[in-house]
């Protein structure tokens, strides 16, 4: 049976005066701070690799140190690779009539906005894009898009005021809207 020596570790010779960092292994352990240089627009689960500061054997040269990155998410936007979503509350007279809507950009750090013109009658789930405003291609020129979908948000409450205006605009446009049913002392039941 055939095993390696416990002394030299198979290297065949002996460090007689071993020093009390490697004990002679001829490499000791480090600890160091690196300033690294990502590259705007990576993805979460992305590797760089930092060539010649990995770590180094007895004699030999040092390797390469991989890093994987870790994306911060952030609740107004949702990725897909350099593209963005984001999801923005609308309220359903807006959506009929059109108008102005700020949204949230990357610009700023992600708290720049940007004001969009609503067109009338934007359906709930239309989209609007926003070419070359999303995130930058890694290793190529130009960003994704930034898509804008439209949620439409009808009020659970309304005055008697509103509901009025409402029932109006519904006899208007040729609904069948039925009168509000009142109870003994007037009020909704």
């Amino acid at each position: 049976v055939q095993t390696t020596c416990p002394q030299c570790r198979g290297a065949g010779k002996t460090i007689k005066d071993p020093c009390a960092d490697c004990r002679g292994r001829g490499a000791k352990p480090e600890s160091s701070t690196l300033s690294v240089t990502v590259p705007a627009g990576v993805d979460d689960g992305q590797t760089l690799r930092l060539a010649g500061k990995g770590e180094a054997t007895a004699g030999g040269q040092t390797g390469h140190l991989y890093v994987v990155l870790h994306v911060q998410g952030d609740e107004r936007f949702k990725r897909e690779e350099a593209d963005i979503l984001t999801e923005v509350p609308i309220s359903f007279v807006k959506a009929a009539i059109g108008g102005e809507v700020d949204v949230f950009t990357l610009e700023d750090n992600c708290t720049g906005t940007a004001t969009v013109d609503l067109k009338p009658g934007t359906q709930p789930g239309d989209v609007m894009v926003r070419r070359e405003q999303g995130i930058p291609r890694v290793g190529e020129s130009g960003r994704g898009d930034h898509v804008i979908q439209f949620k439409v948000e009808i009020p659970k409450k309304l005055t008697a005021r509103q509901e009025e205006l409402l029932r109006e605009l519904g006899t208007e446009l040729g609904e069948n809207v039925k009168a509000e049913k009142r109870g003994l002392f007037g009020r909704k039941k």
